[in-house]
């Protein structure tokens, strides 16, 4: 059974592959005449099995195989490549020899325009140099081994320069790095001559400051440029590999501190600092050869495990992994899967996705600390360095082929966690047998913006950071170690204290992986410390990071001296429920939601300042920063309702909609008992941007009449109260009427006794209508109404010309069975996931808050945000679910702007209850009937075909509008959270352009109820403080859902929507654009139906027809709008 592998061969499904099957009914294996269906063959099921069992799908096989032929370089590129390197090759071995000078001799380098490519410090340093033409240039790399991937295609080119070239104590104080970068000047010296040389520039390999590289540009014969890189290695046997063991020094302390100039011989190394990166740097250009050559030997022959490691560096590239200081880097993938290869978890005789998928399955199980792979297989000598030392260095392990060499030495280890948890979370994604797997995989790009719940920056300028090294224990000897560069060991230790500290409330801290920068021959070479700032981002586990509390070790412990002595003044003794008295820090005191979300700013803020001497100042978190968008400012200050985005109100709402609940249930006059009350307003799902205040109206708001009130004329519009609207279902029952008269005429009945019984029992303050029954609790209105299955069932029947009964959906029976039943199990099944994750309210909240920034929220419904946020938390690969309402809403904006609404189905999976066969169904009955479908269709189990929320709208033109708004909105706030100052306006992105609107309504601010929803508004709301927080109401019934600007801007759409379209923001919006429509301005015909809004114009044909008149709308919009409308102008006029 284990024989049974797809091979390569197998794998290929072009059409040069296909195979016709024999068949015995006529010549060539097919029947004569027309082609009709037939059973699959013996082979043909083999393959299709395999398929399934590998694949899960031949879409993600034939995906994969079509990425492969994408990535894979053509042979016209290697064609030119190797032209390349051999010319270069053929240049460099008949180079002549040079003069010699100091090492410390810039002189020579100036007259050629060339700078030392390397930071030096300190600047002086013993030793001379003479240049000497290589032993030996050679191709190396992924281009020997054939896994180089496109675009960024460069060949690496090995320089191998003679023993007599280096001096026996080169090894000591950097000699070697400085000849070994002095060397790589005189190489581009020479080749700055050549006509077919472009340009010439260097940078760090691999981010490495000890080991400078040469970028070549050169021109080919047919005119395109190619990219060579080299670098320079002694000859073997050049120093001993023992010289540099990870435990030993080889950069003087005196000497680096420019203390003592002749120390290199008279320190004890004993009790030197280890310098193991510096070290670690040497050994990697004395053992490449010999690893390089293995690598190869290894993956030779075998064409699946090499796009097995192309594939693999696809996925590393998405995730921003494969590249820069400190990534897991090419060279370190292919190793790993040697290793792979040599513990026989993988053959040569695996496929691609195998070799894949194998890989990151031990990737996500390994750990490179503990358990260290090795691809060192002789006997050890006791010269070199065991696990233990090679662990004690502070990077992750990985022993090369010689035993003295660490192949990870400059892969942190926080990294290396963000590769484990990577690997995780693809191999979930697979698991699923979704048809998102392959996006999920290889072409959705994971942003360090929207993979991070929390970044934060730390800006510090050269001469800060130096003094918080010499501040930090231990750091000085690391900044030594590194060639000088202070910001590459304080990184290291960032992350090492704040994974301490955060402990369960981060599953992952990561510094940031830079770009390689290159610079001209002519500049300095890049200065890490010059960077203005250093990122770092954090994956909260929501379960934990809210918690205010942290409970250290029992007062009388051991333990607590080391738990007082990290967390400093912040840690005092707390006596517990128990009796039990401990060590404990608080971060808050508040119950806010909004606040427990910033304990981890509190806590990053706190151990900077005490372990890294870093300012708060020099901290920017950006978590938080799109909170004022959901604040509400209360009056008075001393009221004691928490409004701090919205999250305690919403619960408030539930707690009063409890008691209501169960004042109906217990209701005596209904002939029928209510089996069910479910709420559907957006608060009930933890929807509402703006969940509702507490009635805070009072007698002088108004005057009350038959107990209602009523807003006295010259005085300020009342505040608003939105009605929430509740499902009150009845049981079954045999008597309910045939006609849809009668059974409104029965449940207005039915109302009135409800209001009856709720206000003579329950003591609430209620109002009855005809369709409903609004009741006050707490302060918060409750739009009770009953309904029940006979009315849906009456609604859809209908009756033929012949008098036969017929059950068929119709436009009202879709109406009140969206209100009935679908929004309710909605409500139900979002609540469920709001339970599961705190942040998909604000997540949520701020995604719809976006909507109707610009000015579309009544285009496209409510429901249909909820299920793309919802989507967003359900099927959340590649990502892990969002932990902060800035993640959420950065995943939402690429959602609705990456996603092919025309081509795909978006398929929510709520409650889990999508099978394997819905997930191949549903695509293909959306493409069959993608003609009759909307622009946009959201599926759920429950609306396979995924029209119920999104049609009729939102229109294809304002699907796109979206489409293109989320995009510059997502790259506009992914560039505010990755700089580092403090005055980035984050409204931005929540302003709408007014300049694509034709005309621009403005409204009066004292005309609008919800103005202190503004984007930039401070306006307050005054609530009533009293002893019960402010929901004290009187027996008055208050105005309930009423606003004005509303009104008025459903009365625009009802006069005026055959001539143009409203968009408006309901959370505050002072101005209605307006948008003329295409047919207003096609001219109608002289007829007195078509007078409304026209006027008589002459045609070309000297007939008489009507045109628009825009005067005359814009007179009945100022007539209409009287005491609302400030002004209405041209958005040119504005500018």
């Amino acid at each position: 059974m284990k024989r049974k592998l797809i091979t390569e061969d197998n794998v290929e499904e072009g059409p040069a592959e296909k195979k016709i099957v024999k068949d015995d009914t006529g010549p060539k294996g097919r029947k004569k005449g027309k082609l009709t269906d037939r059973e699959f063959n013996t082979e043909e099921i083999s393959k299709l099995k395999e398929t399934e069992a590998l694949y899960h799908s031949s879409l993600f096989r034939l995906q994969v195989s079509e990425l492969l032929r994408e990535v894979s370089v053509k042979q016209k590129l290697k064609s030119r490549l190797e032209e390349a390197c051999s010319f270069i090759t053929d240049i460099l071995k008949n180079l002549p020899s040079g003069k010699e000078h100091k090492i410390t001799d810039k002189k020579w380098l100036k007259s050629k325009g060339i700078k030392i490519p390397l930071l030096e410090k300190p600047s002086h340093v013993k030793g001379t140099f003479q240049f000497e033409p290589p032993v030996d240039v050679f191709v190396s790399g992924s281009f020997v081994i054939d896994t180089m991937v496109m675009p960024d295609v460069e060949g690496d080119l090995i320089i191998v320069v003679p023993k007599t070239f280096f001096q026996p104590k080169d090894y000591l104080n950097q000699r070697y790095t400085r000849k070994r970068a002095l060397y790589l000047c005189s190489v581009a010296s020479h080749l700055n001559k050549l006509k077919r040389v472009q340009d010439l520039k260097f940078k760090y390999f691999m981010g490495n400051p000890h080991k400078p590289a040469l970028v070549v540009k050169l021109n080919n014969q047919d005119d395109k440029s190619v990219t060579l890189c080299l670098q320079v290695v002694p000859e073997a046997d050049t120093f001993k590999e023992s010289r540099f063991h990870i435990s030993k020094n080889n950069i003087r302390p005196g000497w680096f501190t420019e203390r003592s100039e002749s120390t290199e011989d008279n320190e004890r190394t004993e009790a030197l600092p280890a310098t193991p990166y510096y070290n670690s740097s040497v050994l990697h250009d004395l053992c490449l050869v010999r690893n390089e050559k293995f690598v190869e030997k290894l993956l030779s022959g075998s064409e699946g495990v090499r796009d097995g490691v192309k594939l693999l560096k696809v996925w590393l590239t998405q995730r921003e992994l494969l590249k820069g200081p400190g990534a897991f880097s090419s060279f370190l993938l292919s190793c790993y899967v040697v290793y792979l290869i040599m513990s026989r978890k993988v053959n040569k005789l695996m496929n691609y996705y195998q070799v894949f998928r194998t890989t990151l399955l031990f990737l996500s199980k390994s750990d490179w600390i503990l358990e260290p792979p090795s691809l060192f297989e002789d006997q050890p000598l006791k010269m070199q360095p065991s696990t233990d030392e090679f662990r004690e260095s502070g990077s992750c392990v990985f022993v090369d082929r010689s035993g003295f060499y660490n192949l990870a030495f400059m892969l942190p280890v926080h990294v290396f966690l963000r590769v484990k948890q990577e690997a995780k979370l693809s191999l979930n994604a697979l698991e699923q047998h979704q048809q998102s797997s392959f996006d999920a995989l290889f072409m959705m790009p994971v942003s360090f913006a929207r993979k991070f719940d929390h970044v934060f920056h730390i800006s510090l300028k050269a001469s800060q950071l130096s003094q918080i090294l010499e501040k930090v224990d231990g750091l000085q000897h690391k900044v030594m170690d590194f060639g000088g560069h202070n910001s590459l060991p304080l990184s290291q230790h960032v992350v090492t204290v704040l994974s301490e500290a955060l402990g369960k409330r981060a599953e992952l801290v990561q510094h940031k992986i830079g770009k390689l920068n290159e610079w001209s021959k002519d500049e300095d070479p890049h200065d890490f410390d010059k960077e203005s700032h250093l990122t770092f981002g954090i994956c909260i586990d929501t379960a934990n990071a809210f918690n205010i509390l942290d409970k250290g070790p029992s007062a009388e412990a051991v333990e607590s001296r080391e738990f007082r002595a990290f967390w400093g003044e912040k840690s005092e003794m707390r006596r517990f429920k128990d009796g039990t008295i401990h060590e404990a820090v608080l971060w808050t005191d508040s119950t806010c939601q909004r606040d427990r979300r910033l304990v981890c700013r509190s806590i990053v803020q706190h151990i900077l300042q005490r372990h890294c001497s870093i300012s708060t100042k020099s901290i920017q978190y950006m978590e938080g920063k799109l909170d004022p968008l959901l604040h509400v400012n209360l009056l008075p200050k001393e009221s004691c309702l928490l409004y701090g985005t919205g999250e305690e109100q919403s619960l408030a709402v539930h707690h009063a909609f409890d008691h209501v609940a169960r004042a109906v249930r217990t209701m005596s006059t209904l002939p029928l008992s209510i089996h069910s009350i479910q709420g559907v307003h957006p608060v009930f799902r933890h929807a509402s941007v703006f969940p509702p205040l507490p009635v805070s109206q009072t007698s002088s708001d108004g005057d009350a009449v038959s107990g209602h009130a009523v807003p006295r004329e010259g005085k300020s519009v009342p505040q608003y109260i939105p009605a929430l609207k509740v499902i009150c279902m009845l049981e079954g029952s045999g008597k309910w009427p045939e006609e849809i008269g009668a059974i409104e005429c029965l449940k207005t009945l039915l109302h009135i006794k409800m209001g009856t019984e709720l206000k003579d029992k329950h003591s609430m303050v209620s109002s009855v209508h005809k369709d409903y029954v609004d009741v006050v609790k707490d302060g918060f209105v409750f739009r009770l109404v009953i309904s029940n299955t006979r009315e849906l069932a009456v609604l859809r029947t209908v009756k033929t010309e012949s008098g036969m009964v017929k059950f068929k959906d119709t436009e009202k029976s879709s109406a009140l069975e969206k209100e009935i039943v679908d929004l309710p199990r909605l409500t139900h099944l979002l609540h469920g996931i709001q339970q599961e994750n705190s942040v998909f309210s604000v997540t949520v909240r701020l995604c719809k808050r976006w909507i109707a920034s610009q000015m579309v929220f009544g285009l496209i419904s409510e429901e249909a945000v909820e299920l793309m946020v919802a989507y967003i938390f359900t099927s959340h690969h590649p990502y892990a679910v969002p932990g902060s309402p800035n993640t959420g809403l950065l995943r939402f904006l690429y959602l609705l702007s990456s996603f092919n609404w025309k081509a795909d189905p978006l398929m929510v999976n709520l409650n889990k209850e999508f099978t394997d066969e819905d997930f191949s169904v549903i695509p293909k009955e959306f493409q069959k009937n993608r003609a009759s479908l909307p622009s946009m269709c959201i599926c759920t189990p429950t609306d396979k075909q995924g029209i119920k929320w999104t049609k009729p709208l939102p229109t294809e033109p304002l699907l796109k509008r979206l489409v293109i708004l989320a995009h510059e909105s997502m790259t506009a706030l992914e560039c505010q959270l990755m700089k580092s100052t403090d005055v980035t306006d984050f409204k931005m992105i929540f302003r709408p352009p007014l300049c694509h609107f034709d005309l621009v309504i403005h409204l009066l601010k004292k005309a609008n109820a919800l103005n202190h929803q503004g984007i930039d508004e401070n306006d307050s709301v005054y609530i009533c403080h009293s002893k019960d927080g402010g929901k004290k109401t009187s027996d008055i019934f208050p105005v309930a859902d009423f606003c004005v600007a509303e009104k008025f801007l459903k009365d625009l759409q009802v006069t005026f929507g055959d001539l143009a379209m409203f968009f408006y923001d309901p959370f505050g919006g002072n101005v209605i654009g307006i948008v003329w429509k295409p047919q207003a301005f096609e001219e109608k015909e002289f007829k007195s139906v078509n007078f409304r809004f026209r006027r008589p114009v002459i045609n070309d044909n000297e007939r008489p027809n009507l045109d628009i008149d825009k005067e005359s709308v814009l007179d009945d919009i100022r007539v209409m709008g009287g005491g609302i409308v400030e002004s209405i102008a041209s958005p040119k006029s504005l500018q």
